[in-house]
């Protein structure tokens, strides 16, 4: 279901955000920012009750992305994790992956569609997995033991660029989708 996002209980900063929807990004001063998800509410936004109330600190000069999940509970969480948006070698491309999955652990798979050379990585929970590798077409999939959570999806890792991957939603439901979101020329 959709949900809207207040910040520091002044700016409505999201209405209607929906399930894999990638927004922002956002500029803000270093600093605490308080941080409410609630069900979305499309005659008064940011007025329910919230699901999440937590408070989220700015760093200087970083760069975060905040991610609405499910804890191993089950009970709503926002997750943040910290992109490295360092310069990228020539020819090279930086993927970034965040497991914000209910999986205790992935299997994240990519392949190079020209070379067909697998890399092939685990990933913990609310764990940011951060490589460069080589700038080209790819497949990516996402596992959980034998299980496939995200079937093989084509992916553009573009040279001296990042790429935000963000693996959401339930392993029990079978809901585990993976976003992306290419930050060209970092």
């Amino acid at each position: 279901f959709p949900v809207d996002v207040l910040i520091n209980d002044e700016v409505c900063y999201q209405r209607g955000l929906a399930l894999g929807t990638i927004a922002g990004p956002l500029t803000l001063f270093p600093g605490p920012y308080n941080v409410k998800v609630s069900i979305a509410n499309s005659l008064a936004p940011c007025t329910n009750s919230p699901l999440i109330d937590t408070t989220v600190s700015i760093e200087a000069k970083a760069d975060f992305s905040a991610v609405i999940a499910l804890s191993e509970s089950g009970t709503p969480t926002l997750l943040t994790f910290e992109n490295n948006l360092s310069p990228v070698p020539a020819n090279m491309a930086r993927v970034l992956f965040a497991n914000a999955a209910d999986s205790p652990a992935v299997q994240v798979i990519l392949q190079n569609t020209t070379t067909k050379k697998l890399y092939t990585y685990a990933v913990n929970r609310e764990a940011l997995l951060d490589v460069n590798l080589p700038a080209g077409s790819y497949t990516a999939e996402v596992n959980e033991g034998t299980s496939t959570l995200v079937p093989s999806t084509f992916l553009n890792l573009y040279a001296q660029s990042a790429t935000l991957l963000y693996a959401v939603g339930q392993v029990k439901n079978n809901t585990v989708i993976l976003e992306t979101k290419p930050l060209r020329d970092v």
